[in-house]
């Protein structure tokens, strides 16, 4: 993630990389478990794909942005 963005851009920075790239992990447990929804072009991976699922990276990108500023 980036650090040195203004808030906004690291927000957006750290919610289209939770949209687009697959964590390091298949276990759904962990804290670091992601599964991409999109491609990098922007199209999606599934076709089942609803808002329900974009803001549930929206969320966990927030929350992630507040872990590296120290806030949560």
């Amino acid at each position: 993630m980036v650090a040195n963005l203004n808030p906004k851009d690291t927000l957006r920075a750290e919610f289209i990389r939770l949209l687009t790239e697959d964590g390091p992990t298949s276990d759904r447990r962990r804290r670091d478990y992601n599964q991409a929804i999109f491609l990098d072009s922007g199209h999606a991976i599934w076709c089942e794909t609803d808002l329900d699922m974009v803001l549930d990276k929206f969320d966990r990108a927030q929350q992630n942005v507040l872990r590296l500023k120290g806030g949560v």
